[in-house]
Parts: structure tokens; C-alpha cells; sequence
């Protein structure tokens, strides 16, 4: 896996398992039980019965809406899938609370975590609710300043050298590797240079690539280098090989729209999360206590009579 992949993947995998953890946390807050049956003139919307307990229509399509590239993946076969992971979930539920787990106080800390979040979310979600749809001016605009993920859009064969080194050390060799024209004379330098290293090859579409240093593997050659810097080294991203694959702007349209959405909706929620916190008095205390904070405490403390 590419090294700028790694961190993604893991962030993506650990959203996953947050979400995961919410829905069953949710099912085991708010799934029907033979305490609360369902509402009468509701059985027609009713697509299972799991002991005592009823799992709606309305749930599926919860799920659905949530997940709308499972959605897609499944096609008509999504509802039933879905039904069959909330009957597992009502399952576990009932298993959960029979054996007196929703008493426990982890698990009443963890719905409270979990209420936490989707009343957050719901409130981001109202907050993105402004948000205007991209008109087509503004797509023709995105597409024209991305020409790397467009119309001069590549699948890159790379060679990646993870070297590990100072800041010192990666910004000398950083210099010297993005001006030779072969991998292997990016290979000769930095075994010459004695550093720990490793070496991969991948290959890349430009939209997997990140956003800061696309604009600058667009414009290699095969055989030239770029350095990126980090906080443990440097990585140097050798071009073997590329090949083209541009996009046109009617097919582009639809991903530069939900990638205009997303923006978006990133600032408006920071904005208004910004506002929120600029109204509230906040504390940290504690364990979490600024250090500043903390180190003025023990002065004040060792200065008092």
C-alpha cells in the first residue's frame, strides 16, 4: 500500500467501525421491544418479526440512505441484505439485554456517546441544509483548474523510496534527487547517502493521489523525481511511467459536483461550529488541562501563604 494510502485507509476503516459501533448502540437505544410494540396501523410497514420485537420499512431505508454506495453496490438486492444485518443487530440487542447489559455502565456510557453523535450530526446536517447545489458554471469552473484530474488526467506507475532521516537530512536530499532524470540514479543517491530506506512500486490513478502533490507529479517526466517531506524523513516519487486517461467534463460533472458538495458543507459546518464555540465557555481540566494552564496552577499554589 502507497504510503499516503496508509494513513486514509486506517481513518477510513476506524469512520467505519464508529459507525458500525453507533448503529448497534442505536438498535440496542432504540429498537422495539416487547415492552414498546409497534404502533397499530403500522403493520403494513412492517417487514420482519424477531421474537417480540418488529424491524420496520423505515429502518431499511434509514440504513439505505446512510449508505447510499452499498446502495448502489447491491442494487435491488440492498434491502433484503439490509434487513438481514438489522435482524442480526435486533438479535445481538435482545441478546444484550437479557443478559442485563444495558444496565451495565460501560455500555449506558457508550449510548450516551453514541445519542451524543447523531444529535451532532443532525445538527451539521441542518447546517448543511444552506448549502446551494453547483450550477454549472462552477463545475466548468473546477474542471478548468484541475486539468490533472480531468482533461490531462494519467494512471502513474510510481516507484516510491521511503527514506528515514532528519529535516536536515531530507531537505538536502530532497534538492538533490528532484534534479536527475532516472530511478536509477534516485536509487544510487540514496543508498550513497547512507540512509535507512525503503522501496515499492505502485500504480496510481491521479484522483487517488493527494491533492498537494498531484499538481506537481503532472508535470514529470518518466524517470524524474519529487520529494515530499515528512516528519520522519522524506519520500521521493519517481515517475516510471504514466499513461493517459482524461475525463470529459460531461462525465466529470457528477464527481465535481459532490466534490463542490462536500467543500461546502465543510466549511459551513466549521463556520457554525466556530460560532458555537466562540458563545460557549469552555474548560478543559484535569488530566487535559492546557499545560500552560496547569504550570500557572502549581505557580500560584507554590506563591500562596
Amino acid at each position: 500500500m502507497p504510503w499516503f494510502s496508509r494513513k486514509s485507509v486506517h481513518r477510513a476503516a476506524g469512520v467505519l467501525g464508529r459507525v458500525a459501533g453507533v448503529a448497534l448502540l442505536m438498535t440496542l437505544a432504540a429498537c422495539p421491544s416487547k415492552d414498546k410494540p409497534a404502533a397499530q396501523g403500522d403493520a403494513s410497514q412492517i417487514v420482519a418479526k424477531v421474537n417480540d420485537s418488529e424491524i420496520s420499512i423505515h429502518q431499511v431505508q434509514s440504513v439505505l440512505q446512510s449508505q447510499p454506495a452499498l446502495a448502489e453496490q447491491l442494487g435491488e438486492a440492498a434491502p433484503a441484505k439490509v434487513l438481514d444485518s438489522l435482524i442480526e443487530q435486533e438479535l445481538a440487542a435482545q441478546a444484550a439485554r437479557q443478559a442485563g447489559l444495558d444496565s451495565s455502565p460501560r455500555v449506558l456510557q457508550a449510548m450516551e456517546l453514541a445519542k451524543r453523535e447523531v444529535l451532532a450530526r443532525a445538527y451539521q446536517d441542518q447546517l448543511a441544509d444552506k448549502i446551494v447545489t453547483p450550477d454549472s458554471e462552477a463545475i466548468n469552473r473546477y474542471y478548468e483548474a484541475h486539468p490533472e484530474l480531468f482533461a490531462q488526467r494519467r494512471r502513474y506507475t510510481l516507484q516510491e523510496i521511503m527514506v528515514k532521516g532528519s529535516e536536515e537530512q531530507a531537505k538536502d536530499l530532497k534538492g538533490k534527487v528532484e534534479h536527475l532524470a532516472s530511478a536509477d540514479a534516485a536509487n544510487q543517491l540514496v543508498t550513497a547517502s547512507g540512509l535507512p530506506h525503503s522501496n515499492r512500486n505502485s500504480i496510481q490513478w491521479a484522483e487517488a493521489l493527494p491533492m498537494d502533490i498531484l499538481p506537481q507529479l503532472a508535470y514529470l517526466k518518466a524517470g524524474q523525481s519529487l520529494g515530499v517531506i515528512r516528519p520522519d524523513g522524506l519520500v521521493i516519487l519517481t515517475v516510471l511511467a504514466t499513461e493517459d486517461a482524461p475525463m470529459t467534463r460531461s462525465v466529470a460533472a457528477r464527481p465535481i459536483q459532490a466534490a463542490l458538495l462536500a467543500t461546502s458543507r465543510r466549511e459551513v459546518v466549521s463556520k457554525g461550529m466556530a460560532a458555537l464555540r466562540s458563545k460557549a465557555k469552555i474548560q478543559r481540566m484535569g488530566a487535559l488541562a492546557p499545560v500552560a494552564a496547569s504550570a500557572a496552577s502549581v505557580a500560584a499554589t507554590a506563591s500562596a501563604p
